[in-house]
């Protein structure tokens, strides 16, 4: 029997899951080097094998609730995977229930499982058969980022996060300058330029000639925070891939782009030469390298549990656990305190910090903060950026976005963002 044409991408999806899974790496990295099963297929077949795969992270918990009953008990993870794609597949993305279902019985023969090709065939069936996708309940976050999330924001908040994040994020550009003709799509009052419906990036208008770069409407805020930087000398620290760093030099800023990343760093090379923008890069470690003279203002994107970019990164819930938010927290403190003690001679006097980070936990975020204010002579700023509901406002100072923020036109990513200066 010939291979179906589907079958090639549904084993790649799978491969992509079972990288990440077992690598605990997050499927923009596994991209990075992924899978010889990925690598040998066509552009349109790779894209389609990325998109089951986020599709799959981020409905797994629905298709669960409608295999609970026909499984009885639970198979081996590569068969409950192979599965769980097929379910979303069919329910979800309204695929052919036949040729999903015998793709389905392929890949789990591929996976060295063939006494079990029968039983998922049959459980299959019988879930395509009975329906109700639409009836399931919104998946819960582990339990860990759940608990963290109901004692910052409450039960009622959480819910409309985690239901959020079952929606696919929309695509958000920032433009360099005016939008190019026939760019279509809805100007967002932050200054976002929003699509819903496109198909390749690099075949829109403006493309090639750099009018854009790809942005959420959150992630832009943060260069905004820093106010006008025209004629400054600014340090983006933790810049790659380079959203910020463009932004700021837009803006007519003297940048220096800093990441500790090779691969990364390319990546903004290769952004900035398309945009025709401009920037000095520095391939380093943001604790020990030292700069010539001090910068005007830094804008410090911490690393973090990236939980407010869980729409993007659906995978994220099932690789990152409680430890690796304290580890994170050391890190974040450890930059904070480079940026801020004047001994360390990278912020000049009566210079701006703009600290932010993609988490949804206080931990990442206020509490850095406050925990800051008591270690520095600083003073939190005003963070005052037109376009923001007013429930942005973080209660003890800074800005603080969520993805379920204007839900109904596709939310934003959740960040912490606040503005800091010395005591003179």
């Amino acid at each position: 029997m010939p291979q179906s044409p589907s079958l090639a991408p549904r084993i790649a999806a799978i491969d992509l899951i079972a990288t990440v899974i077992g690598t605990r790496m997050g499927l923009s990295e596994v991209l990075a080097r992924p899978p010889e099963s990925f690598r040998e297929m066509p552009p349109e077949a790779r894209a389609r094998a990325q998109r089951l795969a986020l599709e799959c992270f981020r409905q797994h918990g629905r298709a669960d609730t409608l295999l609970r009953k026909p499984l009885r008990k639970t198979p081996p993870e590569p068969v409950l995977w192979v599965l769980r794609l097929a379910v979303v597949e069919m329910l979800a993305l309204g695929a052919p229930a036949h040729g999903v279902i015998n793709d389905a019985v392929e890949l789990v023969r591929r996976e060295e499982f063939p006494k079990l090709a029968g039983l998922t065939n049959a459980v299959l069936r019988q879930v395509a058969g009975a329906g109700g996708w639409d009836a399931t309940p919104v998946p819960r976050l582990p339990g860990w980022l759940r608990g963290a999330l109901q004692n910052a924001y409450g039960a009622k908040i959480t819910q409309a996060i985690e239901a959020a994040h079952q929606r696919p994020a929309p695509l958000d550009l920032t433009l360099k300058g005016a939008r190019p003709e026939g760019l279509a799509g809805e100007m967002l009052p932050t200054g976002s330029l929003r699509l819903q419906d496109y198909r390749q990036i690099t075949a829109l208008p403006g493309y090639e000639a750099g009018a854009f770069w790809v942005q959420d409407a959150a992630a832009s805020l943060p260069a905004k925070a820093l106010g006008d930087v025209a004629g400054l000398r600014v340090l983006d620290l933790c810049a790659a891939p380079g959203g910020k760093t463009m932004q700021l030099a837009a803006g007519g800023a003297q940048v220096t782009a800093l990441d500790i990343s090779p691969a990364r760093m390319a990546r903004l090379r290769e952004n900035l030469t398309r945009t025709g923008l401009a920037a000095e890069l520095v391939t380093d470690d943001a604790l020990s390298w030292q700069p010539a003279q001090p910068f005007d203002a830094i804008l410090l994107d911490a690393p973090c549990s990236a939980t407010g970019t869980i729409r993007r990164h659906p995978e994220l819930p099932l690789i990152r656990a409680r430890e690796d938010v304290k580890a994170l927290q050391t890190l974040q403190a450890q930059l904070l305190d480079r940026v801020l003690d004047p001994a360390q001679g990278l912020l000049a006097a009566g210079g701006r910090v703009v600290y932010c980070t993609c988490s949804l936990l206080p931990e990442e975020g206020e509490d850095q903060i406050a925990q800051a204010l008591a270690r520095h002579s600083v003073r939190l700023l005003p963070t005052d950026i037109a376009g923001l509901p007013p429930e942005a406002r973080a209660p003890g100072g800074g800005l603080r976005t969520r993805p379920d923020f204007r839900a109904e036109t596709g939310g934003m990513d959740g960040f912490f963002i606040a503005a800091l200066q010395h005591v003179a």
